[in-house]
């Protein structure tokens, strides 16, 4: 008769042993966008689900949940599939007619014009008009004049996105909100562990949304979460998560009384969407959580190596520095090239990917210019946005991860050296 709990454990080995032997080699001259940042510790618990036979949302689900909650102090937290699906529910429960309801089709809400593009199709899938404000080159974020601006008698909301890392102007912006009556979602799917002050990102909105893809602060595969400090949300985020159903609401109960005539095993109570997680992606998240403060402190001495080494050629890049007051997670390194540059982006993109720097545009760089955009109602909140359109054409982005070696950090400023002498304007010896 087998032992199970020693079959267990022969499994546990056989993975540590096997992903210590072929863990790929980092190559000290290149600069991928992001490595694997999960080892035996994940692999072995998402096994243990499956040996168990128990996959779909259940009890890990609700650990991590938990966990989450407590790291980010809030009043609760609710995981999805995604970080695009986590947008998609922020916004639903905030037009749920069961809840404390801030959006009706229609309404406007101020998004920022360089973004990811699932911060604001959400918006248009619901039937709201999102508003594009222009970013700030500086910090590549709104600013809370910017918002201000672009109000009208529609606005219902802003969605502050904390881009790459950098966390928004979030006491103004909040100040605004509040004197307007305004809801707020904050897009934290690249800014885990960002603050201002000593307030974590996300804790300062209505919902604060997160991404636990691949390439992000930490990683569950696939999956996503909510966060909220507002109670009276939970059971319409948990209901719009799965079918619309009453399963796992905190006010289950009541609602079976009072629908007693319908089976309360299929009980429906408001709309919603199937963007359940399942139990592979919490177990990953489980061991990811313990290690997020030093994955961002790993992702922040290279933030700060490239910014000093790249400061010499403050006349050709604007770099993202963090702003006093704040904390950076760094989830990549930005560089805006100056519109003065005697070089254009394509020729340093081709440059650094020869030399094995992996680049990408700065998110979905000008989102106005998107043909997906115009194909539902949206406003532009000014004739013309410079800061996002610059962006649009001079913006690029490299990789930074927990996992990238000196070796590589250093070659990074050695290459861009490299293209600058080639490319730039000649440079006099520096007293």
């Amino acid at each position: 008769m087998p032992n199970p709990a020693a079959q267990r454990r022969k499994i546990r080995t056989l993975v540590r042993s096997y992903l210590a032997a072929t863990r790929p080699r980092m190559r000290p001259r290149s600069l991928p966008l992001t490595v694997n940042g999960f080892g035996a510790d994940e692999v072995n618990e998402a096994i243990d689900s499956l040996l168990d036979l128990r996959t779909t949302m259940g009890p890990k689900v609700l650990r991590f949940e938990k966990a989450w909650t407590r790291y980010q102090k809030s009043a609760g937290s609710i995981m999805v599939n995604s970080g695009s699906s986590a947008n998609l529910i922020a916004v639903a429960a905030l037009m749920d007619p069961t809840g404390p309801r801030c959006f009706r089709p229609g309404d406007e809400v101020i998004v920022p014009a360089v973004t990811w593009s699932t911060t604001i199709f959400p918006l248009q899938q619901l039937g709201l008009v999102p508003v594009l404000v222009d970013v700030d080159p500086e910090t590549l974020n709104l600013t809370a004049e910017g918002v201000e601006a672009a109000l009208t008698r529609k606005t219902r909301g802003i969605v502050p996105v904390h881009l790459l890392g950098n966390p928004c102007p979030m006491p103004e912006i909040m100040a605004l909100a509040r004197r307007r009556g305004l809801a707020v979602i904050e897009d934290c799917c690249e800014a885990h562990g960002a603050k201002v002050g000593e307030r974590l990102v996300g804790s300062f909105g209505d919902l604060g949304t997160f991404s636990f893809f691949f390439s992000h602060h930490i990683t569950t595969m696939e999956g996503g979460m909510l966060t909220t400090r507002t109670r009276a949300l939970l059971p319409i985020l948990v209901s719009q998560r799965a079918h619309g159903w009453v399963r796992g609401r905190a006010d289950e109960a009541a609602l079976r009384r009072r629908h007693a005539d319908i089976d309360p095993r299929f009980l429906f109570v408001t709309t919603g969407f199937n963007v359940r997680p399942t139990e592979l992606n919490a177990a990953f998240g489980l061991h990811q959580l313990p290690r997020l403060e030093s994955f961002i402190a790993a992702r922040r001495r290279n933030h700060a190596r490239w910014m000093d080494a790249l400061s010499a050629y403050d006349d050709l890049f604007v770099l993202q520095a963090e702003r006093p007051g704040t904390r950076h997670s760094a989830f990549g390194f930005p560089i805006l090239i100056r519109r003065t540059a005697p070089f254009d982006r394509a020729a340093m993109m081709r440059f650094l990917e020869a030399r094995g720097v992996e680049t990408r545009p700065i998110a979905g760089s000008n989102m106005a210019r998107q043909p997906g955009l115009k194909l539902w109602p949206h406003r532009i909140a000014a004739k013309r946005l410079p800061g996002a359109d610059w962006v649009h054409t001079h913006g690029l982005f490299v990789g930074n991860h927990a996992d990238v070696t000196p070796a590589q950090r250093e070659h990074f400023v050695r290459v861009v050296a490299q293209f600058v002498a080639r490319h730039g304007p000649r440079r006099g010896r520096r007293s």
